[in-house]
């Protein structure tokens, strides 16, 4: 290898070690209040880039060579270069029940990923990125006997599960990829309830007590991909994952404290309980298909599954969770791959997503429906790198005693940045 070749390596090598230790102490911030992240491992994210995200996280089937696709990692040896993409998301929200309306933002980064060619036919890869975040508070109050004074209870939560992805793709035949990621999934929540009398003066104190939950375990996921072509360069693309059931390890510690009106604690936190329990991760599996016109047109078509009424948590049930299921609507276009206009050299994108959540609250199931938008822009020399901008505006939850409505606007922007590495130098 080059001094020089050394020399970039390094460079990467610095930026992604410099970029992972941002990530992985901003993933837990999560995107702003969301009541529903109360239920179960939280809110899940999306498993799309932000390419993917401008679908309607579409694109089981089908990859563009010149960005990462994380939803099917056999796809991956479709990508021939070195490359490395990451993603910073920003979310506006309005949450509103039958009593009180509240607007909230918030912002994160969204992905780190590396890939590259390992040999002709195989290529590999590594990501983090977050699986779910929990970031709720509510409270209640309530009378006291039949006093004239009342409590106050507040239920809160901050935390999120983040994952290690070994990404690999094989083309194994002219038409049939197969794939799979090997991904180690780590985090922590805290759940906590507090209660204060509200008498007026010194003897408001607040007993808190305080849930701790450490997670860590491995998750396995196979994907194949089948591109089959019509004619000329008119392709039908067929695209599978599969996700196994784990049994994720964690550690729960419960503590219990007593504070003063201000906040200060007037006893030491008094640890309860300490046990070593499990949590039971769904399967989940997605199919696609996807017409595809080579360098002009993709429009992709999934449809996804999670069997979250097999879920079991820290307390022994599922909390009343449904079965998951989403549909995926995406396309991409590209006005003319060769001209020497900017504007035709924009990839424009355009999606929709519904998905059936699994919460069901008193009886009420919980769907979510999105449309989405997006672009890439080239830069750089030979306009080969991407500057990737995602929007998507949605809905999900019904305004009622018990539920609440929530309208979201997100925007992700990512940087699809290309290298090559490892190759042979000839000289004439």
């Amino acid at each position: 290898m080059s001094i020089n070749k050394k020399s970039k390596l390094l460079k990467w090598s610095w930026v992604v070690g410099a970029v992972c230790l941002v990530q992985t102490s901003s993933f837990a911030q999560g995107l702003g209040n969301s009541p529903y992240s109360a239920i179960g491992i939280g809110e899940l994210l999306s498993k799309g880039y932000a390419p993917a995200n401008g679908m309607g996280d579409a694109g089981v089937s089908n990859a563009n060579p010149l960005y990462i696709n994380s939803l099917n990692p056999a796809l991956l040896a479709r990508n021939r270069y070195t490359m490395f993409d990451v993603g910073v998301v920003g979310q506006y929200k309005g949450i509103q029940d039958s009593r009180q309306s509240q607007r909230d933002f918030g912002g994160n980064l969204a992905y780190l990923a590396l890939s590259f060619p390992v040999a002709p036919k195989w290529s590999s890869g590594i990501s983090l990125k977050p699986y779910s975040f929990v970031n709720h508070q509510q409270n209640s109050y309530g009378r006291i006997g039949n006093s004239i004074y009342e409590a106050q209870y507040v239920y809160s939560g901050k935390g999120g599960l983040n994952q290690i992805n070994w990404m690999n793709g094989f083309q194994v035949t002219k038409n049939l990829n197969l794939g799979f990621d090997a991904t180690m999934l780590f985090g922590n929540f805290n759940q906590s309830v507090t209660s204060q009398l509200r008498i007026g003066d010194s003897r408001d104190y607040i007993v808190s007590r305080d849930d701790r939950l450490n997670f860590n375990d491995f998750n396995f996921r196979a994907g194949a991909a089948w591109r089959q072509k019509l004619k000329g360069d008119h392709f039908l693309n067929f695209g599978a994952t599969y996700s196994l059931q784990s049994n994720v390890a964690t550690v729960r510690n419960t503590t219990l404290e007593v504070l003063n009106s201000a906040n200060r604690p007037i006893t030491n936190p008094d640890t309860i309980t300490q046990a070593n329990l499990s949590i039971k991760l769904p399967t989940t599996w997605r199919v696609g298909i996807s017409y595809e016109y080579l360098y002009r047109l993709t429009v992709n078509l999934d449809y996804e599954r999670q069997n979250w009424s097999q879920y079991v948590g820290v307390s022994g049930n599922n909390e009343s969770m449904r079965d998951g299921q989403s549909y995926h609507i995406g396309l991409e276009y590209l006005p003319k791959y060769n001209s020497t206009k900017y504007w035709d050299l924009v990839y424009y994108r355009a999606g929709f997503t519904f998905n059936k959540t699994p919460w069901v609250i008193t009886g009420t199931n919980i769907d979510d429906m999105s449309v989405s938008f997006g672009l890439s822009l080239p830069v750089g020399q030979g306009f080969t790198n991407l500057i990737n901008i995602s929007f998507v505006a949605g809905q999900r939850g019904t305004v009622s005693s018990q539920t609440f409505r929530e309208r979201y606007g997100r925007v992700t922007l990512g940087f699809s940045l290309k290298d090559v590495w490892f190759r042979k130098f000839k000289v004439d």
